[in-house]
């Protein structure tokens, strides 16, 4: 992504810079003269476009969090190569035109063949071009006699773009398709692992009819539990009521659906399966797992210090938000209680035959998990010794009051005499959070953005009413595009900041600053206007693009700025100096403006395996740079003249 920016915007300087050396050896001056006048005509200008665009990009090298893992090498690699452009475009690139320039008219003197059919081309390209730059002197020249239209014309392209915010959304990360679907499901607690298996079984058959051969690469199941419940260290769910069943799609492009469909149409299918207490079927890209975590993106977090009461309302939340549109698998983190076999010890009878729990505890646990009593050595080889019930004796609840306890001078009684056995339920896990009692209802979402859901939770909570005790908040990743967000727009602030104290140093005064200020609104204009049209939404990506634009939009403003002080510096009367360099400076700015244009396309209109993550950053900028670029070739330099205007008859100083 570094490399597609660099390439459209490392030109920009050069192209400067040449065209206004070609220009001046087009009006008769010597070639290395032009070199020398072109290159510090324009020195100031690309110094002040190339500094406004690195002070944006330099605060992602230090910037923390989510973020920073993903932009940082973006900042890093993005300075580098425009200081190196403005480096070479001040060295290198008039030296260049100095040896290797020739007059236009030279040039074609020699063309025949081939060259006389590029010469055509020239020729009508040329007037073409001088067609353009002489309509856009006229456009100025009524945009400098009808101001207050123009400045009413710019305010209602912004005031039109900001009314469609509420028809725009938010997200997170971009959905990448990458043909990976897993189902995870739980049963009641207690369900035997056989019922387990063959609930799996049923589902695998569900992916064999849902799935199409051609579309199908290969997958996995399985059930039950690891010995020590290793697994559920490092955060799977595991059980012998636990399954998970995953696939693997061929790629996007060679299927005629998304993982996302094949998923809906899977869920459908399970939701009848009896039995299920529990389901998630995503479609999430691997990457983005390891990131977030296994988590569902949508996860509102009940919290309280009364664990019935959170759970109710849990429930509550649950039922509500199934009936929100664009939720799918909503869910309580709560698992149900699990069937227990309390052993409640008589602790007077215990005492009188000097027993406390603890070894009462280790004895049961010993005769029914087992316990690695000794070693047996032979040869140097070591072997655990483990002792435990025989597994006939082992399952059968019956012999639980049977099992013997030793006291400590030696006498063997039975449990049932110290202690009474009762079927009870408990808790499988309590969950807590900064020391209170949490449950998660968490969701998926299916054809609609996060932000989206996001906002018709928010009103249904406010419906509900939240009980006394209990406070409520959003974690997932609503909570880590809350943390995202928050670093991105201080950073959009930093950068603003930025640019409007690079130019001012440059400039020397704080009014012309002030003045190419004005095309930041517009490329914010742009980004609402390709988000509603394009149905993009504003996540972690699409805001770095927001970020991006910030100092690139102001670029040609600068330009033609630093070009208007120059004719003015010249004597040429103020309406004359806009107009003229308008004029002169047209070409420059279309062609650094479509170089970064079609630097950026592609990574907009790719429709490769992946190219979900970068198309949002591709149409950000897109847009910002389409609109801003057209209001502020006419916008900028109403703005400048009426402020040159002011000053000059009334003496005000900005």
């Amino acid at each position: 992504m570094s490399l597609a920016i660099a390439c459209g915007m490392v030109v920009d300087n050069g192209i400067v810079v040449l065209e206004n050396i070609v220009r001046h050896i087009e009006q008769g001056g010597k070639i290395k003269s032009s070199a020398i006048f072109g290159a510090s005509e324009m020195g100031m200008a690309i110094t002040a476009s190339t500094m406004t665009t690195v002070v944006v990009f330099v605060p992602l090298m230090f910037i923390t969090g989510l973020a920073g893992i993903i932009f940082k090498q973006l900042g890093f690699v993005v300075t580098v190569t425009l200081l190196a452009s403005l480096f070479t475009a001040l060295s290198m690139t008039p030296m260049l035109a100095s040896k290797w320039i020739t007059p236009a008219e030279t040039i074609r003197g020699r063309s025949s063949g081939i060259g006389s059919l590029a010469d055509k081309l020239f020729e009508v390209s040329e007037k073409g071009l001088k067609a353009v730059e002489d309509g856009y002197r006229r456009i100025l020249g009524w945009a400098l006699e009808h101001r207050k239209t123009v400045v009413f014309l710019a305010l209602s392209i912004f005031l039109s773009s900001i009314s469609l915010i509420p028809f725009l959304s938010t997200s997170f990360l971009p959905e990448v398709d990458t043909g990976d679907v897993s189902v995870d499901f739980r049963l009641p607690e207690g369900t035997r692992i056989e019922e387990t298996n063959r609930v799996v079984e049923t589902i695998l058959k569900d992916v064999d009819e849902i799935v199409r051969p051609e579309e199908f690469r290969h997958s996995y199941a399985f059930d039950g539990q690891s010995e020590r419940g290793i697994g559920v260290a490092l955060g799977f769910d595991e059980g012998p009521n636990v399954g998970e069943i995953g696939f693997k799609l061929v790629d996007r492009d060679k299927r005629g659906r998304s993982a996302k469909d094949v998923a809906s149409l899977l869920r459908e299918r399970i939701k009848k399966i009896p039995g299920i207490t529990r389901l998630k079927v995503t479609a999430k890209d691997p990457i983005a797992s390891v990131i977030m975590g296994s988590g569902k993106p949508v996860s509102v977090e009940v919290q309280g210090d009364d664990l019935k009461a959170i759970f109710d309302f849990a429930k509550k939340l649950k039922a509500v938000m199934k009936k929100i549109p664009g939720l799918v698998d909503v869910s309580i983190s709560q698992k149900d209680s699990r069937p227990e076999l309390w052993i409640v010890v008589d602790r007077k009878k215990a005492s009188s035959l000097v027993l406390n729990i603890a070894p009462v505890a280790a004895t049961v646990r010993n005769y029914f998990y087992g316990l690695e009593a000794t070693q047996y050595r032979d040869a140097g080889d070591n072997y655990d010794i483990f002792t435990r019930f025989r597994e006939e004796d082992k399952n059968r609840i019956m012999n639980l009051p049977e099992v013997p306890i030793f006291t400590p001078d030696g006498r063997m009684i039975k449990l049932k005499n110290i202690a009474r056995i009762i079927s009870g339920e408990g808790p499988i896990e309590i969950e807590r959070k900064n020391r209170q009692k949490i449950i998660k209802v968490e969701a998926d979402t299916y054809k609609r953005s996060l932000g989206a859901v996001t906002g018709d939770i928010k009103g249904e909570l406010k419906k509900m009413g939240i009980p006394e005790g209990i406070s409520i908040r959003f974690g997932g990743e609503v909570e880590e595009q809350q943390k995202a967000f928050r670093d991105l727009t201080l950073l959009l602030i930093l950068g603003i900041l930025l640019v409007y104290m690079v130019m001012a140093s440059l400039f020397g005064n704080l009014r012309d600053p002030f003045i190419v200020m004005f095309s930041v609104p517009f490329a914010f204009s742009g980004v609402f206007y390709a988000f509603y049209f394009t149905g993009v939404t504003l996540g972690i990506i699409s805001f770095m693009g927001v970020v991006m634009l910030m100092g690139i939009v102001v670029n040609n403003a600068i330009v033609l700025i630093d070009y208007i002080h120059l004719l003015q510096k010249r004597g040429k009367p103020l309406f004359e100096a806009v107009t003229h360099a308008g004029k002169n400076r047209l070409r420059p700015v279309l062609m650094t403006t479509f170089t970064t244009f079609f630097g950026m396309l592609p990574m907009a209109a790719s429709s490769q395996v992946g190219a979900e993550v970068w198309n949002p950053l591709g149409i950000t900028m897109l847009g910002g740079l389409s609109i801003s670029t057209l209001v502020t070739l006419v916008l900028i330099p109403t703005i400048y003249y009426l402020f040159e205007k002011r000053k000059t008859e009334k003496g005000v100083i900005f």
